[in-house]
């Protein structure tokens, strides 16, 4: 299995549909020979930590003064995998994640623009 072209950066969508986020980090198990896939994380902080260890703690960092850290990085394991293509379905629903908490931020603290719906 190919993981870079199978997981980093594909789509990944709630049992609805909605969009969660996007693979950002690949778990993988090195206790066991070979090793082997349990899951995936989503979140700027660990795609911050890719280019940049010291960007990947600064982001960390904000998440926390912004009051967005809860349950960051998301987690998914495999077994919660419902589909991999093209986009990857997990059985979680969008309002379960810490995505829906930084939605729901982002609305409170950003004002209306005009013209939006």
């Amino acid at each position: 299995m190919d993981l870079v072209r199978d997981f980093s950066d594909k789509l990944v969508l709630d049992r609805n549909g909605r969009e969660i986020g996007r693979v950002d980090r690949v778990l993988l198990d090195m206790s066991t020979s070979p090793p082997r896939v349990v899951g995936f994380e989503i979140g700027p902080a660990v795609l911050a930590a890719r280019l940049s260890p010291l960007l990947g703690r600064w982001v960390a960092g904000l998440e926390r003064a912004l009051g967005i850290d809860r349950e960051r990085p998301v987690r998914i394991t495999v077994p919660e995998i419902i589909d991999r293509s093209p986009h990857i379905r997990v059985n979680r629903l969008f309002a379960d994640t810490p995505a829906d908490l930084v939605e729901n931020q982002i609305r409170r603290r950003l004002p209306r623009w005009p013209g939006a719906a």
